[in-house]
């Protein structure tokens, strides 16, 4: 978490920020009460690391950072962290951060809400139904809860800012984003986790008492205290704060370098993407740039690209999803998933297509692909998919899935891709065929899930037998 205070004339806000929002001790007037003034200051001054916010989960000595978690027989294990690969870059988030490690692994920091199944309990599962293309969990470790380190404030009501209605119906697209610019509305699910306050605490009692003492005791306890909220019977969400690591390590996919790279990675996330569904029984239900990884199909099972990223992963046929809002990345999520339709395998079929098609746009231009004097747009198409409503972008995608709109969009390609695009034409056709009206259909075919990923893998395979 991280302190913060406005001071507008005499009027004084003391406030913290954690990864479920915002809270504040009231104002007050620092004439009027200067001894809460001076406790604020003496207090900013003299905090420790814990005290501070900062991560002390993660020991740091002789020019290295190491975590201690649990393997899988549940035995300690010290992991040392290299370079940061992926930081999420916004506060109220799951702020997730991953760190290259020894041995081909990744160390992934997040905050999920307690209210779905944590990754580790997807990765597990799917590991023990056999799935394969998918990241295989190697440690793990609870290390604190929102629960925890609010404990013993108190939060009497909710607060919108400045004053305004939230509207939840149909939110705006400012939210948080990775290193690669992909602005992500995450969900609840209806798998509410049991280790919502597990054994492993990072923060101690003592913290928590003078966080409590500091905001209630000290700072009005007796006015309303003003906090983000989600429409619920919870004041805020809370989140679970862990570590897992797990392999192998990759590159996301916006980094390829040839265009067969790019295909083959693409094929391979979505083959591993069937038999997480088929084998595992889970919905990825997140399907971006982020959680496909381009690896050596010689350590891996033959797959030259993986998913991973399953704090978004549902179990099918667990019941309604209980989602406070939709789940997926901005750009890449499905038209029927804009419009609030429950998510479905098909639904992460039309977000792979998305990526693919971002791939060739805009990321190819970044990695070079551009001959000749080529430049890309000024003002890409692709730009509506992620500015603007759900509505507004649902109804852009919809536009865009029409030959002539497609075409114009693969027009944007680097003249190398021109190979790419009659792949994209067979694609479009087999995610929105045609009804008897003759008008595109965006739902969810009734029968086996291969009626898609067949011709989707057959579609791309041909295409990277012509490279």
């Amino acid at each position: 978490f991280v302190h913060a205070f406005s001071l507008c004339a005499s009027t004084m806000e003391l406030w913290v920020f954690d990864r479920s929002g915002p809270y504040s001790s009231g104002p007050f007037d620092i004439h009027d009460e200067p001894d809460k003034f001076v406790r604020a200051l003496v207090g900013y001054a003299t905090m420790d690391e814990d005290a501070m916010g900062l991560d002390t989960f993660i020991e740091r000595g002789d020019g290295c950072r190491h975590v201690t978690l649990d393997d899988a027989s549940g035995n300690e294990m010290r992991v040392r962290l290299d370079k940061a690969m992926v930081r999420q870059r916004a506060i109220v988030c799951r702020g997730t951060t991953c760190y290259g490690t020894q041995n081909n692994q990744v160390a992934k920091f997040s905050w999920a809400s307690d209210k779905r199944k944590l990754e580790a309990e997807q990765l597990k599962l799917a590991e023990q139904r056999g799935v394969k293309g998918v990241a295989r969990l190697v440690a793990y470790r609870q290390i604190t809860t929102i629960v925890e380190l609010r404990e013993g404030l108190e939060f009497p009501e909710r607060h919108p800012f400045r004053g305004e209605t939230v509207h939840f119906e149909d939110p705006p697209s400012a939210t948080g984003s990775t290193n690669t610019s992909s602005h992500k509305r995450e969900s609840s699910s209806d798998n509410a986790s049991d280790n919502a306050s597990g054994p492993k605490k990072r923060r101690s009692n003592s913290q928590k008492s003078r966080l409590a003492t500091e905001f209630n005791d000290e700072l009005s306890i007796g006015k309303a205290k003003p906090s983000l909220y989600m429409r619920g019977e919870d004041l805020w969400e809370n989140r679970i704060y862990s570590c897992l690591v797990v392999t192998p390590a990759g590159r996301v996919i916006s980094d390829f370098r040839t265009i067969k790279e790019l295909l083959e990675s693409m094929r391979d996330a979505i083959r591993a993407h069937q038999s997480l569904y088929t084998a595992g029984n889970i919905l990825h239900r997140d399907i971006s740039s982020n959680n496909i990884i381009i690896t050596n199909p010689e350590t891996v099972d033959g797959f030259r690209g993986m998913l991973i990223d399953l704090d978004l992963a549902k179990v099918r046929d667990s019941g309604p999803s209980g989602a406070r809002h939709q789940t997926g990345t901005m750009q890449f999520m499905a038209i029927e998933v804009l419009r609030k339709v429950d998510h479905t395998y098909r639904h992460d079929l039309e977000s792979f297509f998305y990526v693919l098609l971002w791939m060739c746009a805009r990321c190819s231009w970044n990695n070079r692909f551009g001959r000749g004097g080529e430049k890309p747009p000024k003002d890409s198409l692709l730009r509506r998919w992620e500015i603007g409503s759900f509505k507004y972008i649902a109804a852009a995608k919809e536009g865009d899935m029409s030959v002539n709109a497609l075409e114009r969009i693969m027009g944007e390609f680097p003249e190398v891709f021109d190979i790419v695009k009659p792949l994209c034409l067979k694609i479009r056709k087999i995610l929105f065929p045609l009804d008897k009206d003759e008008r595109m259909t965006f739902g969810t075919p009734a029968g086996h899930p291969d009626q898609l990923y067949r011709p989707i893998i057959a579609a791309y395979d041909e295409s990277i037998s012509k490279l």
